[in-house]
């Protein structure tokens, strides 16, 4: 894969902003994605492309338009460039388990609203599976000797893209590249929060009564620790050849159900994972040194995770510019992530009826 000069540094992070409005369409989701990669100047050189969105629990939201996963539209715009800028044969294969249950049964992405855009030519959907997985030595591990890692994401001559949303989450505070990666997982495997869990001391794994009448910060932190050791294990074997976050429709709240969307017009990219995840968070309104996950990424050698030390771009005119002032790209307001840590039950977004299933975390 080629890709502009100054993207090249693994230090280097792009953002793309345009103007959508509150009702945004399918064709603002395109169109930024189209226009993002072309900025870039990304091009393949007969490789297969291969992206990786977050459409996690998609069969069961079955609507793109809820804005906790990727919106389809924005990975369509990508593969339409994709197409016509490289990729081996026209083919652009999009990988992800939009149903997150365990077992190998075929997947029908209805509701998705990628059944429709793999209707068009040259885009297929693929799921991994305990038939389509590779075992994958982890280097350095911290959970996991080895991960059963979809061949498809780790064939040689394989652009991968990381395409993840920009959204906060009930554990990881956000879920961005690293995060999305659970997804190359197999199906069987990749339940992350849930093993992080299971690692905690039996006193609080038993507790019957709902976490956000008795969970504390500690605790949280230290199932926070438990998901972020996975997440390097999975970054150590995958990597990416281009991370590019669709924040064109943000998401916060628990990274779920309970939230609310924010058209920011927003894309994030660059080469290395712990690098975009900081700028994103940033961007965000946190503070990505206080993150746990971007934490132990850091200590893994996984990239730089200080703001002030990224080489942060934007595009001018078409071209793509040194950013003057960064903090001029964060949201007004901050995204607000809700979590089970016990303390201020109160709705953020005033838009529940019932009270939220946590507090608010103070991590900007």
């Amino acid at each position: 894969m080629k890709i502009h000069p100054l993207l090249q540094d693994p230090k280097a992070v792009f953002v793309f902003h345009t103007q959508v409005p509150e009702a945004t369409g399918w064709e603002h989701f395109h169109s930024a994605a189209f226009q993002a990669l072309e900025i870039m100047q990304v091009s393949l050189e007969g490789d297969k492309a291969v992206i990786k969105p977050n459409v996690t629990s998609g069969e069961h939201f079955a609507n793109p338009e809820t804005g906790i996963g990727t919106h389809p539209a924005f990975v369509r715009g990508m593969a339409v460039y994709l197409q016509t800028h490289g990729a081996q044969r026209e083919r652009i294969t999009v990988i992800e388990d939009p149903r997150n249950s365990d077992d190998n049964t075929s997947r029908h992405w209805r509701g998705t609203g990628y059944d429709a855009i793999a209707q068009e030519p040259g885009i297929r959907l693929h799921c991994p599976s305990d038939y389509t997985c590779v075992k994958k030595v982890v280097p350095y591990p911290l959970a996991h000797a080895s991960l059963n890692i979809s061949r498809l994401a780790m064939a040689p001559n394989t652009a991968l893209f990381n395409v993840p949303k920009m959204k906060t989450h009930n554990l990881a505070i956000t879920t961005l590249c690293l995060k999305n990666l659970m997804g190359l997982v197999n199906v069987f495997d990749r339940h992350y929060c849930a093993q992080a869990w299971q690692e905690l001391p039996a006193s609080v794994r038993d507790n019957p009564r709902p976490r956000a009448e008795w969970m504390q910060r500690s605790q949280h932190e230290d199932w926070q620790t438990g998901l972020a050791r996975r997440l390097v294990d999975t970054a150590q074997v995958i990597q990416p050849a281009l991370n590019v976050v669709e924040g064109v429709v943000a998401r916060e709240g628990t990274g779920f159900q309970r939230g609310r969307n924010r058209p920011l017009g927003m894309v994030v990219a660059g080469i290395n994972m712990a690098a975009v995840d900081s700028l994103t968070s940033y961007l965000m309104g946190f503070n990505p040194q206080h993150l746990i996950y971007l934490q132990i990424a850091a200590r893994a050698g996984l990239g730089e995770i200080d703001v002030t030390k990224l080489c942060v771009y934007v595009e001018a005119g078409g071209e793509m510019l040194r950013c003057q002032d960064v903090s001029a790209l964060r949201a007004a307001p901050p995204l607000r992530v809700i979590s089970s840590v016990a303390g201020d039950d109160q709705d953020p977004f005033n838009q529940l009826a019932e009270p939220l299933p946590g507090r608010i975390l103070d991590l900007h």
